[in-house]
């Protein structure tokens, strides 16, 4: 039987073998870089599911749509396809009187990457660092772009200050695959602004480079 565990008031997170689904009772707000649905405004359902590397993405976006049809997803969802365990899982939940936060952590750190310096390439489509920030606050959304960058911000400083390189010996950046899902329920007090020393920027980014922190020293002592 899956696990389901309570991220927010009405959202819950289920995790099974290999899907991760954060589902809410109420319409969620969302700004999302992901496999599937990333232009849509409102869901009620994020998925994330671990794949096998070297697999065509089309292939493997109907494997998620097909999924969805048999967990009775009939609504247009958020889909993340990811190469790092489910079991991998970090989630770090932050409240404040007036709010709550909950990051939802993936990452595939075998292929990492230098932003402009990098060169395209198509292997490893699927190796990535994927975040899902959510919370019960009224995020504008000019707030959901500065907390998608300040999340980048603290992804990367989690990166250059563990002294990670690329294969090429550059300063990493990412992965080639990065995913990044904000979703709110706008319930709470209304935010209009999320940069990194906002308190709500500085949670969100506090949240992202400790889960950032641990899944390195996890991935670094195997």
């Amino acid at each position: 039987m899956p696990e389901s565990d309570a991220l927010l008031e009405g959202v819950t997170l289920t995790q099974s073998t290999d899907v991760l689904r954060v589902t809410s009772g109420a319409p969620l707000r969302v700004l999302a870089s992901a496999n599937i649905g990333d232009d849509l405004a409102l869901t009620r359902n994020i998925v994330a599911m671990s794949v096998a590397r070297g697999q065509g993405a089309s292939e493997l976006e109907q494997k998620l749509h097909n999924w969805a049809i048999q967990a009775d997803i009939h609504e247009p969802y958020v889909g993340l396809l990811t190469s790092a365990p489910s079991e991998d899982l970090i989630v770090v939940l932050e409240s404040t009187a007036k709010w709550k936060v909950a990051v939802l952590f993936l990452a595939d750190l075998l292929s990492l990457c230098s932003a402009g310096k990098t060169g395209p390439k198509e292997e490893n489509a699927l190796t990535g660092i994927d975040i899902i920030v959510l919370t019960d606050a009224s995020l504008s959304m000019g707030a959901m772009v500065s907390a998608m960058v300040t999340a980048t911000e603290a992804k990367v400083r989690a990166l250059v200050e563990s002294g990670i390189t690329t294969r090429d010996g550059d300063v990493a950046t990412g992965a080639p695959a990065d995913s990044l899902v904000i979703g709110c329920l706008s319930k709470g007090e209304r935010i209009r602004r999320a940069g990194p020393t906002t308190l709500f920027g500085y949670t969100v980014g506090r949240a992202v480079y400790q889960s950032l922190s641990r899944a390195l020293q996890s991935q670094q002592a195997v």
